[in-house]
C-alpha cells in the first residue's frame, strides 16, 4: 500500500510542477465557435484582444519577453522606466493603453491596476498607430513571433478588419484567429 500511496504523491507532485497555470486577461473576450482544431504556442505568442467596442488589447507570454518588449519601447520612444516600471509590466499578463497613460498604469499598485478600466490602444490617432507600433516592437524583440487575434463574438467585423488592416500594413500577414471549437451539439454544420 504504501508504494502505492507515494506513486500517488510523485504523479500529484509531478503534475503540479509541470502544469502551466492560466495567467489573468486584461479583457475578457467571449470567443466565437468554429469547427477548425489548431492549437495555440504556448511560447513566443503575441495576442491581440478585441473587445466588443472594438478596443484592443496586448498580451505577450512570457514575463521575460515582455521586460525587453519595454525596453525597446522605451528605447525608441525615448522614455526612462524605472525598475518598479519594468517589474509591473513584467507581472501584467497584458495592457490596453495609449503610450501616454502607460507609466500612469505602470505606477499603480498591483489590485488597483487589476480594477482600472482599459481604454484599449489606439488603432487610428491621424498617423500614429499604436498598435502596429507594439507589434512591429514585439517582432524585433522576438524573430519568431506568432500573432492571435482574439475577438469577442459580438465585435462588429468592421473593428476586427481594422485589426487585419493594421497588421498587413505592417506586413504581417500570418496570424491565427482564436474561436472555440464546436461540440457535437452546437449542430455543427460541415
Amino acid at each position: 500500500m504504501t508504494p502505492m500511496v507515494d506513486m500517488a504523491f510523485l504523479l500529484v507532485t509531478f503534475f503540479l510542477l509541470a502544469t502551466t497555470f492560466k495567467t489573468g486577461e486584461v479583457v475578457w473576450v467571449q470567443i466565437p465557435r468554429s469547427v477548425a482544431g489548431l492549437n495555440l504556442p504556448m511560447t513566443d505568442l503575441l495576442t491581440i484582444s478585441v473587445n466588443k467596442d472594438g478596443q484592443a488589447y496586448l498580451s505577450l507570454t512570457s514575463p521575460a519577453t515582455r521586460r525587453a518588449w519595454l525596453q525597446k519601447h522605451a528605447q525608441v520612444n525615448q522614455i526612462q522606466y524605472t525598475e518598479e516600471e519594468y517589474r509591473a509590466f513584467e507581472a501584467m499578463s497584458g495592457f490596453g493603453v495609449p503610450t501616454a497613460q502607460l507609466r500612469q498604469l505602470l505606477q499603480m499598485p498591483s489590485e488597483e491596476r487589476k480594477r482600472f478600466k482599459q481604454a484599449g490602444i489606439p488603432m487610428k490617432a491621424g498617423n500614429k498607430n499604436e498598435l502596429a507600433d507594439w507589434i512591429i516592437l514585439a517582432r524585433v524583440v522576438i524573430p519568431r513571433l506568432r500573432i492571435a487575434i482574439k475577438a469577442d463574438a459580438t465585435t462588429p467585423y468592421k473593428k476586427v478588419e481594422d485589426v487585419i488592416k493594421t497588421l498587413t500594413d505592417i506586413n504581417v500577414l500570418r496570424f491565427t484567429l482564436i474561436t472555440q471549437p464546436k461540440g457535437l451539439d452546437d449542430d455543427a454544420r460541415y
